[in-house]
This record gives C-alpha cells, structure tokens and sequence, in this order.
C-alpha cells in the first residue's frame, strides 16, 4: 500500500502536458476561484498549533509561486488530516440534511468506542496533486502498527459511507482555481513541491466529528 501511494505522489502530475482540474472542482470553487457553498459532515484529526504554523509557511510558498492556479487560500485553523469524508454535496441536493443525520448518528456511536486508542505516529512525505482538485501534503504512517490500526480506523467508517477506496492520509495544503495551465505554470508548480519534515501524533483527543459550510469554514460538533 505505501509503495503505491508512493508512486501516485511522484507521478501525481506531467510536465509536459496542459494541466486541467476535475470538473467537480467546481462544486466547491467558482472560476474567480471563491470557494462556494458546500455542505457535509467528516471525521479528522486535529493538529497542534506548530504543525499549522509550518505548514502555513508551505502554503505560502505555493502562493507565491502558483497562486494564479489556486483558489482563496485555505486558513490555517482549517489544517486537518481527514480521516473519512461521510455526508457532502451542494446547499440544495435533495436529502442532504437526513443524510447527515444519519452519518452524525453512526459516527457518534463508532467515535464513542475509541476515545482511548493508542496514539497513531505519521511523518510527512510530499506535496502533491490530489486528483486535479487541490494541492496536498501526503502523510504516511510511521510504522507498520500504526498503518494498520489507522486503516481498521478508516474501514469501519467505510461501513457508514463506503467511499470505495484506499485510504491517503493527506492534509489540503490549496485547491485549485477550475481552468487548464500550461506545462510552463506546472513546471513552476512542480518546483515548490518539496518534502515537508514533520512528525504528527494523531491523540484520541484530537479525532473529532466537524460540520462544514465551505471548504474554509469547519466547526467541531462531536
């Protein structure tokens, strides 16, 4: 598994191709690159307040390298490693809401049987592009144990909502701005790209159940 995450993140762009975002990007960011309206429920880890400033001084590099390709930055207190997206979709989709109540119900019951799990080591890896939609620092667990209980993590909420693949621990460090870039914009992206030195310890009493708005506005409900 970690090989193949491996290969994905070295390979997760061309640069020698026109580079163009997914179109369901544009759920979520408008083509002034606005980040729209959209609703849902998820499961994350939360980080210390050391490992957001760090990783803001990331951020800050791909804006000033790219940030014609990217959308509004994402404020640092939003910095989180999902764990399972659950309910999602845009304001007015038909059953949203009973939707979400049905995630919040399963996932309160599951959260409620690991308030007291070991903690989980990660390290940083890469920035990379996540399927044509946003810029991503990949995270990979620190030793065999804490790959395995992490992904038993992941797969019982894939009972709640069953996304229908793998696990990619990643924190959003940007999205980008819907359009096509040229090679030369890529080239200029890919250069920024680095390895991150960052260790994580992912605590019981970081894993939360958060609502959101927008992709910048996140509140913890559980």
């Amino acid at each position: 598994m970690i090989d193949t995450l491996d290969h994905y993140i070295h390979n997760s762009m061309s640069p020698w191709d026109d580079f163009q975002t997914r179109p369901s990007l544009c759920m979520k960011v408008d083509q002034e690159g606005r980040l729209l309206p959209y609703i849902g429920n998820t499961v994350v880890f939360l980080l210390d307040d050391d490992a957001k400033t760090r990783l803001h001084r990331s951020q800050q590099s791909l804006y000033d390298a790219v940030g014609e390709m990217l959308a509004e930055p994402l404020q640092m207190s939003t910095f989180h490693m999902t764990l399972h997206d659950l309910a999602n979709g845009v304001p007015d989709q038909q059953g949203l809401g009973d939707w979400m109540a049905y995630t919040k119900e399963q996932a309160t019951r599951i959260l409620s049987g690991w308030k007291d799990f070991q903690p989980i080591r990660m390290r940083s890896t890469q920035m990379f592009n996540m399927v044509n939609t946003s810029i991503v620092l990949g995270l990979a667990p620190a030793d065999e144990d804490s790959w395995h209980r992490l992904d038993e993590m992941y797969m019982t909420l894939e009972g709640v909502v069953n996304l229908g693949y793998a696990l990619t621990p990643h924190i959003t460090m940007g999205y980008f701005k819907p359009g096509i870039y040229s090679p030369e914009q890529v080239q200029r992206l890919l250069n920024v790209l680095d390895t991150v030195d960052l260790e994580i310890t992912l605590r019981p009493e970081d894993l939360v159940f958060q609502n959101f708005s927008d992709m910048n506005h996140y509140e913890t409900v559980l």
